[in-house]
């Protein structure tokens, strides 16, 4: 093919006639991608009408491809149907008018609509290298008066080709696993059924982070996520995710589901699952998770440095450690970055606060939260009436229960400036 300096895009090229030989005898009705495993799809081919029958013109055998016209020197005779191989989609049919993963718009990855793609040839071969964008929601952000439309490079955007059984293609994990899990969470909360199962079956090949993915979805997004899942699987699930979040979920299925998916629940996270359920959701006690580190008064600051990076697995949320005494009382709380500052011969109780908040289990969200904001508390020791400690509710648990049913919609509006 003749080397091409510029963009060519899709729409300008579909409808355009086909010469072979100098002869017009077709129209492009499609054009097919070979996705590759890393860098910009290759163009294989294009589909003609030829007097109503569908054709495949390979792109060894395309002399030039322009904006006016597809030309080629071997007879269209020799042309057959088009088969479609491993890897290849369809931009006209699978992907105009579909969902695309845009990883780097404005202030966090969504969904998107594909509404056109752009070619450069380069060593020979066409390259998909840029996607015309539409908003799954109006949004001023995306039109900017400037341009008219919003374009992205193709390494930005990641295709969900589900819809594609014959592509033999599924979404791959390292292509979301840069995402956060908050992140994906929005977009499975954007998805629609068939595109989250796409998603889902990705996380499943890593179930620590499909944990933290699962975590982060609203109660009926969660619900929806574990509809297809055998009991086993949920409880295999549940025992990845954090105590607290794990009964949540557990109590989101349907009643008949609970007890089989509790007692498939691994040890010990069974038991932390278990020791919750007794506590009302909403409550201190629903809130808090039992994976903290709590520590005898007497030890130093290097002692218990040292157990910490001894330890195989820390709390995914560290930002303090509590202090108790012989009988596991609690009697002070020290913030991380108090104890990485201490002098390893230090005394944990002479850094401490030696008289920590600390709330019942059957606290109610409105005491935890203005408890936490009184003192200024990344985590809020939950005790029972021994003062022997329970357990921490964190800043992340709290959150979400005290802002407002619209907060999902402000962050959008927030996009939108």
């Amino acid at each position: 093919m003749r080397s091409v300096t510029q963009v060519l895009w899709f729409l300008d090229l579909v409808r355009r006639p086909v010469f072979a030989g100098g002869v017009e005898a077709g129209r492009v009705t499609d054009t097919v991608l070979r996705l590759e495993e890393s860098g910009y799809p290759i163009l294989t081919g294009v589909l003609l009408d030829v007097d109503g029958r569908s054709l495949f013109l390979p792109s060894d055998r395309i002399e030039s491809i322009t904006q006016e016209a597809v030309a080629t020197e071997y007879s269209l005779a020799s042309l057959s149907v088009f088969e479609r191989r491993p890897g290849e989609v369809l931009i006209g049919r699978d992907l105009l008018d579909h969902h695309l993963i845009w990883s780097k718009s404005r202030l966090r990855p969504r969904l998107v609509t594909a509404k056109d793609v752009g070619f450069y040839q380069a060593n020979g071969d066409f390259h998909a290298v840029a996607v015309a964008l539409a908003p799954l929601h109006r949004s001023r952000w995306f039109q900017p008066k400037e341009r008219g439309r919003t374009e992205a490079n193709w390494n930005e955007v990641v295709p969900l080709v589900g819809h594609v059984p014959t592509a033999r293609r599924r979404l791959e994990l390292k292509s979301i696993r840069r995402l956060h899990p908050a992140q994906l969470a929005d977009l499975l909360e954007q998805a629609s059924e068939q595109e989250g199962q796409e998603i889902m079956g990705a996380l499943q090949l890593d179930p620590e982070f499909e944990a933290d993915v699962v975590e982060e979805l609203n109660p009926l997004h969660r619900r929806e996520a574990l509809k297809r899942r055998s009991d086993e699987e949920v409880g295999e699930l549940l025992g990845e995710m954090e105590p607290d979040d794990a009964v949540d979920l557990l109590l989101s299925l349907d009643q008949d589901r609970r007890a089989n998916v509790l007692s498939l629940i691994p040890s010990p996270a069974r038991a932390s699952v278990d020791r919750l359920l007794k506590y009302h959701p909403e409550s201190a006690g629903g809130m808090m998770t039992t994976d903290f580190i709590s520590v005898p008064a007497t030890a130093t600051a290097g002692e218990i440095c040292a157990l910490i990076k001894s330890r195989s697995e820390l709390p995914k949320n560290l930002w303090s450690i509590f202090l108790v005494d012989a009988e596991g009382k609690l009697s002070g709380q020290l913030p991380i970055v108090s104890l990485i500052a201490a002098d390893s011969a230090t005394l944990l109780e002479a850094v401490a606060d030696l008289d920590p908040p600390k709330v019942m289990p059957d606290a109610d969200v409105s005491e935890v939260a203005v408890t936490m904001a009184d003192y200024n508390l990344a985590v809020l020791a939950v005790v029972d009436e021994e003062y022997r400690i329970l357990g921490a509710v964190t800043v992340d648990d709290v959150l979400p229960r005290t802002l407002s049913n619209s907060w999902r919609r402000r962050q959008e509006m927030l996009e939108d400036r």
